[in-house]
């Protein structure tokens, strides 16, 4: 077993931060330039780290199973110019658990919730790593207004699991025996909500993604003896064409292609996220001096 095992289920690229005993979700780290506190959301405790201020929100929805912590190279860079939210969905990090199995909607739910909670104005920049690039699609969709930009960094692709069967269908059922055999039984039910989006390849959302810029961020880092079916060069691919698919549905934005980091792009190269969020940020900025310029003078 690797020590650091870069995982997917059948479709999504869901990191894990894995040894013999897998911790995934530990308690955070304080994340720098802001301690992490818990927010009261309804009725639940919510781990939170709010910094900076400026003309957009930036939000930061981390990877299957991970909290708040891995953005720590990243957030407080952004914080310089702009608010920044970082924070740990319900049962990771040290925010409270919530009754029932964790659902692509209920988790769109919370996040509108603690959003209200924290009093954050519109307008958004949404950052998504791996199976967060599904929650920011979720609240994009529910919310187009609300959003100026996205950035999506290795996202979870659901047609991916598809695209790989046509490849080596044994091979995608072994990566997912082996992820669900290392996945902590607390994580098991919501990996089962996502096991059901990657089997039907479709990610049912409340509307169309607004046209707003995006950066997508890929790894098609290579392994000279890849121990999973997801790190060969054939599967890495795939997965490499599925991000420039997905990119090529919007109008603006950059598409960031890495071979120096694996599936924690923000973790192994933070200055490529910040980047590409400063790059979005500039972007929205356009797109917005342009409309208003357009807008007929009273």
């Amino acid at each position: 077993m690797p020590h650091r095992l870069s995982l997917a289920l059948g479709a999504a690229m869901l990191a894990l931060s894995a040894s013999c005993t897998l911790p995934i979700a530990t308690a955070a780290t304080p994340t720098p330039g802001a301690a992490p506190e818990l927010l009261r959301v309804g009725d639940y405790g919510v781990q939170v780290s709010t910094m900076g201020a400026g003309p957009y929100t930036v939000i930061f929805e981390s990877g299957f199973g991970r909290d708040l912590n891995v953005w720590r190279n990243v957030a407080p860079a952004i914080a310089k110019s702009n608010k920044v939210l970082t924070y740990s969905r319900a049962g990771h990090g040290r925010s409270e658990a919530r009754p029932g199995t964790p659902s692509l909607d209920s988790r769109t739910d919370q996040l509108e919730q603690l959003i209200a909670a924290a009093g954050l104005p519109p307008p958004f920049i949404l950052v998504g790593h791996s199976y967060g690039g599904f929650l920011i699609r979720s609240y994009a969709a529910r919310h187009p207004r609300h959003v100026a930009g996205m950035v999506f960094v290795d996202p979870s692709d659901e047609h991916q699991n598809a695209a790989l069967r046509k490849l080596d269908p044994a091979g995608v059922d072994s990566d997912a025996r082996l992820l669900a055999q290392f996945m902590p039984p607390k994580l098991q039910p919501e990996l089962g909500q996502v096991q059901a989006i990657l089997d039907s390849g479709k990610l049912n959302l409340a509307g169309p993604l607004p046209d707003v810029p995006v950066a997508v961020l890929t790894s098609v880092q290579h392994r000279a003896k890849p121990e999973l079916f997801l790190e060969t060069p054939a599967a890495v691919a795939v997965w490499r064409d599925l991000h420039a698919r997905f990119f090529g549905t919007f109008t603006s934005g950059l598409h960031v292609v890495t071979s120096h980091s694996g599936h924690n792009i923000h973790q192994e190269e933070p200055q490529l996220v910040i980047n590409a969020v400063e790059h979005v940020i500039a972007a929205a900025d356009q797109a917005r001096a342009v409309r208003a310029k357009a807008q007929p003078s009273k």
